[in-house]
């Protein structure tokens, strides 16, 4: 089986896709036959680029293969509002690859996330006719009022997309989602997510949540976030494995090498993955001494109740 992975940054974002594209291979080279990383570049230095292909050549079965979009994303999306950067549109660009290469099924993977087990599954897995496949997000409903969306459909994160390449082909989502982002952007408070919520609504099936576990939940918001969230559809039980077990750690929007509010369990496979990929020398940066102080703090008194010790604790249980 090739495993083929979809991924979008500019050189900003290079440590990030470094630690993030370590993740994949460490977790998917010894589950599929061949994983190719492909990367839509936004401005990826020659010197990263390096750094990217030295790293990938320490798995022999794993490939990184770069295109180009800047000039072509500035072009198409020269009047996109300046809140985000242009990059986020970089996955609308998916038929560049299909020119090239012959894929059946490409999974997309922010590289704010990590992964910390092998996915073989979501290459195999039916889509029951369906174009996507992805993790409820945190906003579901307050996302289809506002883009106008029926009730009976689902509004997934876009961190991680499962796309059918036949059904993006056939449906012209591209197209059609980058038609939505240029006409309607005042609706839209994620651009890129929202389009595609909107565009695709009647062709997306939803995936569990350890496919794509954010950031913002921990332990103590299990109980809440499952019982008492309307807008959550997963069960507590659903939610409490995908926090300890999960296959998929989404950091949604943050700098995990700066980040001072990670929860223990992202905080553990951050740790994880930095030490072993080429990026382990890195330092840290945190804008600035108040964010150091905080993450001085949180680390600390985590540290001292015991916290990180009683994670790793459940982390290493048997999943139920």
């Amino acid at each position: 089986m090739t495993a083929d992975f979809l991924f979008v940054s500019n050189d900003n974002y290079s440590r990030n896709l470094g630690i993030c594209t370590y993740s994949v291979m460490h977790n998917m080279c010894s589950a599929a036959d061949k994983v190719r990383l492909f990367v839509m570049d936004c401005g990826i230095s020659g010197k990263n680029k390096t750094r990217l292909i030295k790293q990938t050549k320490r798995f022999d079965n794993a490939e990184i293969i770069f295109f180009n979009i800047e000039q072509q994303i500035n072009e198409v999306f020269a009047n996109a509002t300046r809140n985000w950067n242009r990059a986020i549109y970089g996955r609308l660009f998916l038929n560049e690859i299909l020119k090239q290469y012959d894929i059946d099924r490409i999974i997309y993977l922010d590289c704010d996330l990590l992964m910390d087990r092998p996915v073989t599954e979501l290459f195999t897995m039916p889509l029951d006719g369906m174009c996507l496949a992805g993790v409820c997000d945190g906003e579901n409903l307050n996302r289809k009022k506002a883009l106008g969306i029926n009730p009976e459909y689902t509004y997934i994160n876009s961190g991680v997309l499962v796309i059918d390449v036949a059904k993006w082909v056939e449906l012209d989502a591209a197209a059609k989602v980058i038609d939505y982002i240029q006409s309607y952007p005042e609706k839209l408070v994620y651009p890129d997510q929202d389009a595609i919520n909107y565009v695709l609504h009647d062709s997306i099936k939803v995936l569990e949540p350890r496919y794509n576990m954010l950031w913002l939940l921990c332990e103590r918001d299990v109980p809440k976030m499952a019982n008492d969230n309307e807008q959550y559809i997963y069960s507590e039980e659903q939610t409490r494995s995908a926090l300890y077990h999960g296959s998929i750690y989404h950091f949604a929007g943050k700098n995990m090498w700066s980040f001072y509010g990670i929860t223990p369990v992202h905080a553990i496979v951050f740790k994880k993955y930095r030490r072993l990929c080429d990026w382990r020398n890195e330092k840290r940066r945190f804008g600035g001494v108040r964010n150091f102080i905080l993450w001085s703090v949180v680390s600390l008194k985590r540290f001292l109740i015991g916290e990180y010790r009683l994670t790793r604790q459940k982390m290493n249980e048997p999943c139920r």
